[in-house]
């Protein structure tokens, strides 16, 4: 059986919308932030104390881009992702990296020096900077959605569901505005509307 550790509004969310999009039979531990995450006997599981986490058998995975690959390697039957001799192929690993490397970065600086550290920790250079990066990643993801299909063709992909969930983010901060990027907008609602998608940011 394989076990998800999930916290809301964590990356785990994605790894949560890849199990339910597969179909694949799953539980899922909810943990409790910071509380569950700090404890010793999460960290057995994952060392450094950050979500998800997910067990298979005996094999255990942190990292929620890894996971999401481990799954699709496994358990995906070449769904979620397009071949490797497609010509999408590479621009699908261009945006599942490019979530997590490039556009996530500037939106959790913001949020840790906005909501997370204490007063004292927080440094408010930090703020305009990350503003900045993040309106201009919207920018070029702007474009890349412009053909009204998904990040990687016309196929909705891991890839997607990797960049939602930095939108996710985007839109807790209240940095995102449909009026702005419509083709974001656009892209964010079919995804959102999407059942797997609804019950990993509900659940």
């Amino acid at each position: 059986m394989i076990t998800l550790y999930h916290a809301p509004n964590s990356r785990s969310v994605r790894v949560y919308a890849t199990l339910e999009e597969l179909g694949l039979q799953y539980e899922v531990k909810h943990l409790k932030f910071p509380e569950d995450v700090r404890s010793d006997a999460y960290r057995k599981i994952n060392p450094l104390a950050r979500v998800p986490a997910l067990a298979d058998g005996g094999t255990s995975l942190f990292e929620s881009g890894a996971i999401i690959q481990y799954l699709l390697a496994r358990y995906g039957r070449g769904r979620l992702e397009p071949s490797v001799s497609s010509e999408d192929f590479p621009v699908y690993l261009q945006w599942f990296h490019c979530a997590e490397a490039t556009f996530l970065p500037p939106v959790s600086d913001l949020i840790q020096h906005t909501m997370v550290l204490p007063e004292d920790e927080r440094v408010p250079g930090v703020i305009p900077w990350s503003q900045k990066r993040i309106r201009a990643n919207l920018d070029v993801l702007e474009t890349a959605v412009s053909g009204g299909g998904f990040l990687a063709g016309g196929a909705f992909s891991a890839a997607d569901i990797m960049m939602a969930y930095t939108l996710h983010l985007v839109k807790l901060v209240q940095l995102f505005d449909a009026n702005d990027h419509p083709n974001i907008g656009a892209w964010l609602t079919k995804i959102e509307s999407r059942p797997a998608w609804g019950l990993a940011v509900g659940g």
